[in-house]
């Protein structure tokens, strides 16, 4: 019997769905879905529970640099009230088609490929190309 991976949960100081600032949160980084609360309101809805499924994940980069992961995958929003700021089928280097997670330092996001199989297998590195300097 195999027993459920462990969920890792990391503070990400900024967390950008496509454009939308959704702010800061702890993510909870599990080995099928990633999932966070907004910390501020969505006009119209409060604070809402966003989602990722990693089985939706095409490709990721972390810059080794600024600690930004861009992740792009499906996040389940609430399309009617975001859907200026993302879409996860924009075209490639679409800034309104990932979900851009913000860690405090490499290590943080080091534990969360260890714990996360299919991310860990679709990340690119690189070196200060996602902007911070």
């Amino acid at each position: 019997v195999k027993q459920p991976a462990p969920v890792v949960k990391q503070w990400c100081k900024e967390i950008k769905v496509g454009t939308w600032q959704s702010g800061e949160a702890t993510v909870s980084f599990g080995e099928d879905v990633f999932s966070w609360t907004t910390k501020r309101e969505v006009p119209g809805l409060g604070h809402i529970t966003l989602k990722m499924k990693t089985s939706s994940i095409t490709s990721a980069i972390f810059d080794k640099r600024s600690n930004v992961l861009k992740v792009r995958g499906v996040v389940d929003v609430p399309m009617d009230m975001l859907d200026d700021y993302y879409d996860p089928f924009s075209y490639p280097g679409s800034p309104t088609g990932y979900l851009s997670l913000t860690f405090t330092n490499i290590n943080n996001f080091l534990e969360v490929i260890r714990a996360v199989p299919r991310l860990k297998a679709k990340t690119s590195f690189e070196s200060g190309a996602l902007g911070g300097s």
